[in-house]
């Protein structure tokens, strides 16, 4: 069976899940329910869509063959215990990074095959975003990981099979890497702020600079994506820094945490006990 004449409902038409059933529709599925916390959440998700019968979750009475559910990770245990007594499905999936497809677990005693999808991709909740291209993590039932592979060489996104154990550490990577990305910018933006330049435009011109670096670490090798005064062993740049962010010890200590991983990834080019001395605070 082509896997695109699937039935399909959404519960919880956020913005990953919007996201998703545009991707699904575009690709020449069809999006059958959009169940929402109530029924104006739910009609407000098939408005976005452009899809499905908007259907409350208290009230929603319904089969399918693939259910997604993509509700925050701390509801998906309650809202997989009234989903089981409300849908059956042939296969059922959430969205959570971090916890396994069996917070599911009551879907299975219905039938349901039971697995995760997860797309590496913040979204803003624009209406063109969608899971094109995405890199998803697959975990779950072997049945419900193939289903997942199937329905993502649907809509064109890349699926990685992930082993249950390793979720936590694997969205821990990924919140690094996007949320520890936007805090490393707020702190850059307080040191910008204290040295007398509006914060709205460093919030431009930082977020901007830190993409363009985030981008070259996507195509290049470490060694050639780094840049810098560390990466290039300038001391007394560095020096210069360290004083200037002597007031402000947590910002000191993160530029101090990150200079050890540039040095690091960028071996072999000198200075690095030099530096490693002056940022503990020692003259080298």
């Amino acid at each position: 069976m082509d896997i695109l004449s699937s039935s399909l409902i959404l519960v919880g038409p956020g913005r990953a899940g919007r996201a998703f059933a545009r991707s699904w529709r575009d690709a020449g599925g069809s999006v059958a329910g959009v169940v929402g916390r109530d029924r104006a959440s739910a009609e407000e998700g098939a408005r976005r869509i452009g899809q499905g019968t908007p259907e409350a979750l208290d009230a929603v009475q319904a089969n399918c063959d693939l259910l997604l559910v993509s509700v925050p990770d701390d509801a998906l245990e309650p809202v997989g215990a009234a989903l089981a007594g409300r849908i059956s499905c042939r296969t059922a999936f959430h969205f959570s990074g971090a916890l396994p497809a069996e917070r599911l677990a009551p879907l299975r005693a219905r039938g349901a095959a039971l697995g995760s999808l997860h797309p590496l991709r913040p979204f803003t909740g624009a209406g063109e975003e969608s899971w094109e291209d995405a890199f998803v993590a697959i975990e779950g039932d072997l049945v419900a990981v193939e289903e997942g592979e199937r329905v993502l060489a649907a809509i064109r996104a890349r699926g990685y099979r992930l082993d249950t154990a390793e979720k936590p550490l694997y969205h821990a990577a990924a919140t690094l890497a996007a949320g520890g990305t936007a805090a490393v910018l707020s702190l850059a933006i307080r040191a910008w702020a204290r040295a007398g330049l509006p914060e709205e435009d460093g919030r431009k011109a930082l977020g901007g600079l830190s993409a363009r670096a985030a981008s070259a670490v996507a195509e290049r090798p470490f060694e050639e994506a780094f840049t810098g005064p560390l990466a290039r062993r300038d001391l007394g740049t560095v020096r210069a820094h360290r004083q200037a962010l002597e007031g402000s010890g947590e910002i000191l200590a993160l530029y101090a945490l990150l200079a050890e991983e540039t040095l690091r990834r960028t071996p072999d080019r000198g200075k690095e006990e030099e530096i490693r001395a002056l940022l503990r605070g020692r003259k080298p």
